[in-house]
């Protein structure tokens, strides 16, 4: 594979495509917020579907953004961070806009393991994830987990990807001096089992809380610990955008194929 400055796969990696190629999904999931009727969007919320996505509003909640403008907040925490992130890494603004549609096709390529994964695990774990989301109203139930499924490719890789690994791979190599490659394994691992078990316990007026519409087996631990280490590795080697690109595809994918 070409990783050579300028290159497909370098370029696509850098935060500025990210930015490009996330834009039109943030918008979508705003919009589809707002679609989707206000009673059914909170039942998604609260039954674990983008809980990333409440934790950013509820900071946006916090510091006294007003009401009505909540619920872009997490979206702009996203495009803030991209911006930051490709000037401090002094990138050219350049960018070929044809690669998006290649970066889309990717995400959906990467998405591949994981369908192959959670088929051969069988059904528990499929259902166990769509247990979550008992809407009613077939058309605007469907939309609104693919509403769902692109916030929690954007928020849930943005939280502990971008964010916990980057921050904990600063503390253990600036701060306690662990070598690059043992900081990067207990990175990756702590996230990743962060990641698998925000599915199964939230925070409920500052208690930690078991959540009642998802059950906890353990080969569904497995399975999303092991979903985080694969994302862990994309996010390494493609960068945030197609990470999340490949978790919102395989969401959509899986939701779509067993409806």
């Amino acid at each position: 594979m070409n990783f050579a400055p300028g290159s497909y796969l370098e370029s696509t990696s850098r935060p500025l495509y990210a930015l490009l190629f996330l834009l039109p999904w943030i918008v979508v999931y705003e919009l589809g917020t707002l679609w989707v009727n206000t009673e059914q969007y909170g039942q998604i919320l609260t039954r674990k579907c983008v809980v990333s996505f409440l934790w950013l509003t509820r900071l946006a909640q916090w510091i006294g953004i007003h009401p009505r403008l909540v619920w872009l907040f997490p979206g702009f925490v996203v495009v803030v961070i991209l911006l930051c992130w490709h000037l401090a890494g002094g990138q050219p603004w350049r960018a070929r806009l044809k690669w998006l549609g290649w970066m889309a096709l990717e995400s959906v390529l990467l998405a591949v393991p994981l369908l192959i994964l959670s088929a051969a695990i069988g059904g528990s774990s499929r259902a166990a994830a769509f247990a979550q989301f008992p809407l009613p109203g077939p058309i605007q139930s469907y939309f609104a987990h693919l509403v769902t499924s692109i916030g929690a490719g954007i928020y849930e890789e943005l939280i502990f990807r971008l964010i916990l690994i980057g921050l904990m791979l600063m503390i253990l190599e600036d701060l306690f001096k662990v070598k690059a490659s043992l900081a990067t394994l207990i990175a990756v691992l702590i996230s990743s089992l962060l990641f698998a078990l925000h599915h199964y316990f939230g925070i409920v007026d500052g208690r930690l809380t078991a959540f009642s519409t998802v059950l906890f087996t353990w080969t569904s631990f497995i399975f999303r610990t092991a979903a985080g280490v694969y994302f862990a590795f994309l996010f390494r080697y493609r960068g945030y955008g197609i990470t999340a690109g490949a978790h919102a595809a395989y969401n959509i994918i899986l939701r779509t194929l067993w409806p």
